[in-house]
């Protein structure tokens, strides 16, 4: 199992910066029967991230939408973030950052103690190295 993100997510939906790296990653996990996990509020997150990018005309409202529907269609097991609230403001606290948002996704991975991957660089930055199983899509 893999704990991913929505910026991860958000490069396998939209053509970003990694969304090579990304597609790649994925299509080796999905070869590979590896399975993913996120917590359950990845998708209010993935529908913010989309749909910042329509006022800024970037992509469609429709273009947002079809994303959504493909997004649903990855396969992550959605994991009830109630569980992770204190772990994650522990590693926030820990990690010096503002809010606990990706600290959720790191609790989720070390109670799965499976590795956790991000398309966060700073997030990423600010867990090295002391939680070496955080790992950034550019280093893919």
């Amino acid at each position: 199992m893999i704990v991913v993100d929505a910026s991860l997510v958000v490069q396998l939906l939209v053509t970003k910066q990694f969304s090579a790296q990304a597609r790649r990653i994925a299509a080796y996990w999905q070869v590979m029967g590896i399975r993913l996990a996120a917590p359950d509020f990845i998708h209010a997150e993935v529908a913010s991230a989309l749909y910042k990018k329509v006022p800024a005309r970037i992509i469609s409202i429709n273009f947002a939408k079809e994303m959504m529907g493909r997004f649903y269609g990855i396969g992550i097991e959605y994991r009830p973030a109630s569980r992770l609230h204190n772990r994650a403001m522990d590693l926030a606290l820990e990690l010096g950052q503002r809010m606990p948002y990706d600290s959720h996704y790191l609790a989720l991975a070390e109670s799965l103690n499976c590795d956790f991957w991000t398309a966060a660089r700073p997030f990423y930055r600010a867990t090295q190295p002391h939680h070496p199983r955080v790992q950034w899509i550019g280093n893919a």
